[in-house]
Formats: C-alpha cells, structure tokens, sequence
C-alpha cells in the first residue's frame, strides 16, 4: 500500500486515483501531501547542500594557508602576514555565514522578537545613507532621494529595518555602473501602508533568474558575490524581515537596465 511505502520513506509513491467521489478526493489529498512532503525534502537536501558548499571554500582555503605557513613560510614576515590577513577574512566570511543561518533559523521557528515602535522613513532611509556614503562617492555614484514630507512614520524593529535598507541600497551601489544613478523613494499609500523602493541603472538580473531572486543562496554572479563577502543570503534574510512584519517585498527588473526592488511596512 501507498501509505506503508511512505511511512518507510519512499515519497515517490502515489495513490492511484480512479473515481471523482470522496474516495477519490482523499487520493488526490495524498498525493498533493506527498508532493509537498518530496518538495519539502527536497529543499531541506539543497539547503544541507549549499551549506557544506558555502563553508567548504573558506575552510579549504584556511587550511591551505595553515598548512604552508607551518611548512616554513611563517619564518617570512611578508607571506606570514598577508596569509594571516587572508585568513582573517575567511574566518570573517564564515561567521557571516553562520550568523546569518542563525537568523534565518529564527525566523522560520518564529523565535525572533521584533521591538516595533513608530518609525520615521525620512531618518530610516538617511542614516542608511550615510553609512554608505564612502562606498557612494568611491564608485562616483549619484544618489536621488524623494521622500514623503513631513514626519511619515512605519510601525516596525528600527535595527532589522536598517538591516533591510543596508541591504538593499548595498545591492544597488554593487551592481551599479561607475557614476550610475541610484534612487530611494517613498510614498505613504492608500491602503494604509508606506512603499519604500530603492532603484538602480546597473546590471539589472536576466529574466531567466528573476524568479529565483530571494531564494536562499541563489545568486546570479556566484564568483563576484563571494569575493565580496556575500553568503547568498542577504536578500532571503530581507525578505523575511519583511514579512514577519506584515510587508510584502517585491522586485522589477531588466537585463542591462537597473533593478527596482520595493517593499511595504504599516504606517506607524
């Protein structure tokens, strides 16, 4: 039977479904069971997957170093000290890993605590603007701002927005073309929300991946992103921030002309 060969683990199997009636109808329920059950499984082995893969590099490349310091190149100041800044930088690399699936753990168990309090846009966008202003003026970027006037405010965790908005702008100066445009804008919408929406000229994403945009670990220039420090996560992390506070995250994009990524929180 069906139900015996998924209790031992075998999800390939299927009920036959041969009548239209209730027998019928709690065939298909099953099945759809067994489906969601395969992809579930499915996820969890990627997930495991991409884990082991993105640890792996940086302890390989740690080692590496370790085992040719020990070897003698520790008696030669200049190795040892640029393996040792080396180093320092993969072990930077897998405590963002860590500490970003750490998160993500959190919120799928619904274990992190939000502190929401009122929350004005204007000093939101600004102070995450400024954070970013050296990397901003070294790329010779422009950076456009409109903002809703007056004190708009979100209901919402001030340090995890701000994590969201690093995030976001981050994106956008990194796939941004030297002296390109960037725009931060928000507008206090009827339903009783703020948009918020961060836009660039740059690379934008091919069509072809826009739907995986979010998921976990994907990322659309894999050898770029890790050598400037990203764990593939930053952007899935966003999202969920997002949504455990009510929101909804969305992105527009096309290939060689900017990405546009916009999200919701309630008005404070």
């Amino acid at each position: 039977m069906a139900t015996r060969a998924v209790a031992a683990g075998n999800l390939d199997e299927r009920v036959p479904v041969g009548s239209r009636d209730e027998i019928g109808q709690l065939s298909r329920t099953f099945n759809d069971m067994i489906a969601q059950l395969q992809a579930a499984h499915q996820m969890q082995t990627d997930f495991v997957a991409n884990v082991s893969h993105e640890a792996r590099t940086p302890l390989a490349s740690i080692k590496g170093m370790l085992e040719t310091l020990l070897d003698g190149a520790v008696d030669d100041p200049q190795t040892r000290d640029r393996f040792l800044h080396s180093m320092e930088g993969e072990t930077d690399r897998l405590i963002r890993l860590v500490n970003d699936l750490l998160l993500l753990s959190r919120f799928d168990s619904q274990g992190l605590e939000l502190h929401k309090e009122p929350v004005p846009v204007d000093t939101l966008i600004q102070k995450t603007i400024e954070q970013l202003t050296p990397r901003i003026e070294a790329k010779g970027l422009k950076l456009q701002k409109d903002l809703p006037a007056g004190q708009t405010k979100v209901h919402a965790d001030a340090d995890r927005m701000r994590q969201v908005m690093l995030n976001l702008l981050d994106n956008a100066i990194k796939y941004s073309h030297q002296g390109g445009l960037i725009t931060v804008k928000a507008s206090a919408e009827s339903n009783g929300t703020v948009a918020i929406r961060v836009i660039d000229e740059g690379i934008g994403i091919p069509s072809e991946s826009l739907s995986r945009i979010g998921q976990r670990f994907f990322r659309t220039d894999k050898a770029r992103s890790r050598e400037e420090g990203g764990t593939g996560l930053g952007l899935a992390i966003a999202i969920a921030i997002i949504e455990a506070h009510g929101g909804k995250l969305t992105i527009e994009s096309a290939e060689g002309k900017g990405t546009a990524v916009t999200f919701t929180l309630p008005i404070g």
